[in-house]
Order: C-alpha cells, then sequence, then structure tokens
C-alpha cells in the first residue's frame, strides 16, 4: 500500500479530477442509450486516469533527461518566478530513475490492459482502437523525442486532443458503443463536448505554460505562450480555451443537439472570469493575495503544505481545474436529472 501511495503521490494523483470527471461525464451521457454497459465504460474511464498519471511521469522522466529543473533553480536565485517542484522523489534521492521507469511501465500496462478488456468486449470495434491510437500517440510524443510537441508550441494541442474529443469520445463508444451507428448516425454533441472538454484541458496546461513562458523560453522549451510571445496575444488564446467552451453547449442547445437545461453550466462563468482576471493581474506584474483562496473557488488541495513560492501558479491551476470539473457535475447533475424524467 505504501508503494501505491508513493506513486500515486509522484504522478501528482490531485490532477487527475481534470481527466476523471470529463471521463465520468462520458459514462454518463451514455446512460439511455441501446448498448450501455456502465462497467466498461468505468474501466475506460479508470484507463484514462491511468494513462493521465503515467504520462505525468514520463513528461518528468525526459524533464530530468533536459535538466529543466536546474533552469528553474539558477532563474529562482535571480529572482524570478520559477515553479520548482518538478520531479522532488528524483531530486531527493528517494527514488531512481529505473524505479521511475518501471513505475511509467506499470501505469501503461494497466491502461493497456484494461483497453484491451474494452476492445474484446466489444467485438473487436475499430474505432476504439483508432481513438487509442491516436491519444497513445499524442501523450507518449508530448515531451519524448524525436518530436517533443511540448517542446515546439504543439503541446497544448496534444494534450487537448487526447484529453478532450479522444477521452469523451473513447469512453462513450466504450460505455454504449453508439459513437456511430448507421441508425442514429454520428454523435456530434458528444464530439462537441468532447471539444469543449479538450478547450478547458488545454487551459489547465496551458495556465502553466503562461505563468512560466519566460522560463521556459530560457530553458529553450517553446510552448505555445513562448511562441505567442505578447501578453496581449497570450491573454486571447487563454480567453478562447477559457470561454469557447460555454459558446458550444449553448449553440448545441440552440441547435437542438442537447436539451437547453445544459445551459446551466453558465454557472461556472464567475468562477471562469476570476480565472480570466487573475491571468490579467498576472501578465501585469500586479500580486494576487495567495495566503486564502476564496472558497467559492473550488478545493485547493493541501494548500497550507503548498510551497509559498510555488502558489501563484497553483492558486490559478487549482481554480482552473476546478472550471472543469464544476462543468462537467452540473453537466452530469442535468443528464441524470433528464435520463430520471424520461423513464418515469
Amino acid at each position: 500500500m505504501n508503494i501505491i501511495k508513493k506513486w500515486l503521490y509522484n504522478s501528482r494523483s490531485f490532477a487527475a479530477p481534470q481527466n476523471l470527471m470529463p471521463s465520468i461525464l462520458a459514462v454518463v451521457m451514455a446512460l439511455g442509450v441501446s448498448g450501455f454497459n456502465i462497467f466498461l465504460g468505468l474501466l475506460a474511464a479508470l484507463c484514462v486516469c491511468l494513462v493521465h498519471l503515467g504520462g505525468n511521469l514520463l513528461d518528468d522522466y525526459f524533464d530530468y533527461q533536459d535538466e529543466l529543473l536546474e533552469y528553474r533553480l539558477g532563474l529562482r536565485e535571480q529572482g524570478e518566478k520559477a515553479f520548482t517542484d518538478k520531479y522532488p522523489y528524483l531530486k531527493d534521492g528517494s527514488t531512481t530513475v529505473k524505479q521511475l521507469k518501471v513505475a511509467i511501465a506499470v501505469f501503461f500496462g494497466l491502461a493497456i490492459l484494461g483497453g484491451l478488456v474494452i476492445f474484446i468486449a466489444r467485438d473487436f470495434d475499430w474505432k476504439l482502437l483508432i481513438i487509442a491510437g491516436i491519444a497513445a500517440i499524442l501523450c507518449y510524443f508530448y515531451s519524448a523525442p524525436p518530436l517533443k510537441l511540448g517542446f515546439h508550441g504543439l503541446g497544448e494541442l496534444a494534450i487537448g486532443i487526447c484529453f478532450g474529443p479522444c477521452l469523451v469520445c473513447g469512453v462513450y463508444e466504450s460505455a454504449c458503443g453508439a459513437l456511430y451507428t448507421p441508425e442514429t448516425g454520428f454523435a456530434w454533441h458528444i464530439l462537441a463536448l468532447g471539444i469543449a472538454i479538450g478547450l478547458f484541458v488545454t487551459n489547465i496546461l496551458y495556465t502553466h505554460s503562461f505563468v512560466e513562458r519566460h522560463v521556459d523560453d530560457v530553458s529553450h522549451k517553446k510552448t505555445l505562450a513562448v511562441l505567442l510571445k505578447t501578453d496581449a496575444a497570450g491573454l486571447t488564446a487563454y480567453a478562447i480555451f477559457l470561454f469557447v467552451p460555454f459558446i458550444l453547449v449553448v449553440l448545441c442547445a440552440a441547435l437542438r443537439y442537447i436539451h437547453p437545461a445544459y445551459c446551466l453550466v453558465l454557472l461556472m462563468l464567475p468562477q471562469a472570469i476570476w480565472v480570466m482576471w487573475s491571468m490579467v493581474m498576472f501578465a501585469k506584474g500586479v500580486e494576487v493575495p495567495t495566503d486564502h483562496p476564496h472558497k467559492w473557488l473550488g478545493p485547493m488541495d493541501n494548500w497550507d503544505k503548498v510551497e509559498p513560492g510555488n502558489r501563484y501558479y497553483l492558486m490559478r491551476w487549482f481554480a482552473m481545474r476546478n472550471v472543469n470539473t464544476g462543468f462537467c457535475l452540473i453537466m452530469m447533475a442535468v443528464k441524470i436529472v433528464l435520463y430520471i424524467i424520461s423513464i418515469c
């Protein structure tokens, strides 16, 4: 149990909700659809979490190989803001690189095993194979050579596709096998939902990219925020990633792909607006109080244990993660209520 706890901590399991919630949402959206199987859906959700946590460790491994932490520590000593909570388990010697490789193999191996079970149970559904293949390529080459997408301004796009459309469509297909059928056609509302989630997940990563753009530039990591260069361009991209998901839901409701009740996700707008405001303040160099984050921003895991020098980033990261979580919870609640009404 101690080993499991250790690697859950090392793989930053506190970040799991950013993909666990969308996965469960995809399962819930399959409720009432012919062919629905909750066990296959939940197994797919578990596989997504395993890929996510394994991907975090893989990113740590390649960052360690590139000695990115040394750049950050050097900038911190020069008085620059730099997030330095990178692979602490390797830095303090409590874990070896060999052990890290084994952990990565275990996370991905379990995900592959679960995926095979779903693939066989769904009668060798080719759509699942294509979705999983795309996600695997994007996840691996986010930080792995020779592509290293995260170092060439494509990391945000890769993660957004992997944990957005691929995640939602893949879990939905696992849960009910009805992403496309000759009788019903393509489930466009599920793809739209996947794009919305993908934009949120992209923004969770982009939050890090934007606040760390000067550090990444020095360490030769060309993230999207580095390539955009100016604050105006960077904040415009941030606003697109943050607010377009709400527009997509309203548009789908207007086109009658989904019930108008799903527009209740607009309740998350105040929190999203705060996140946007906090990023504008960061760009202006205005400090936002971090000692006691507002309760309405959602949970800030173990905040009292977070190093003060890293709170400027993590408060914004947690707030953006919570926007994604709240969005998914509202969508789930609406779907469940509508499903109950339909069967009564």
